[in-house]
């Protein structure tokens, strides 16, 4: 099982968008708005990502929890396109002990990662994926 030490992964990115795609029409969506605030963290064979919407509101415990994406875990490289994480901590416990798989391209300093198309709860019946863009920063 190859792990992504040494990989040009490894590394701080800050988390500059984070759409939605619809596979019917093509159409994006901002979910966490168009500037969202994260980062991810990817270290030897780890990862660890958080994501916010700079509109969260502060007054309702259960939006909170909606505008934002936090989780931690082991993560690999597989081919060269997929990034494997078997999350350890992760802010929904539905995501705990689950393997995320994700398809990556990285482009100098801007990584890509998105989710595969599926069915997304928010949309009844449209296929989507998530597509999340980061830069390379400098801690």
């Amino acid at each position: 099982m190859p792990d992504i030490q040494a990989q040009p992964l490894s590394g701080w990115w800050r988390i500059v968008s984070f759409q939605l795609e619809f596979q019917d029409t093509g159409e994006c969506v901002d979910t966490y708005g168009r500037a969202p605030l994260g980062h991810i963290v990817i270290e030897r064979d780890r990862i660890m990502s958080i994501l916010t919407s700079q509109e969260r509101p502060n007054h309702d415990p259960a939006a909170l929890f909606e505008a934002m994406i936090a989780y931690s875990g082991l993560c690999r490289v597989e081919g060269e396109d997929k990034l494997i994480i078997q999350v350890d901590t992760a802010w929904h416990p539905a995501w705990v002990g689950t393997e995320q798989r994700r398809f990556f391209r990285l482009d100098r300093d801007v990584l890509s990662i998105a989710t595969a198309w599926q069915t997304h709860p928010s949309f009844p019946g449209r296929t989507a994926r998530g597509v999340l863009m980061a830069r390379k920063s400098k801690v």
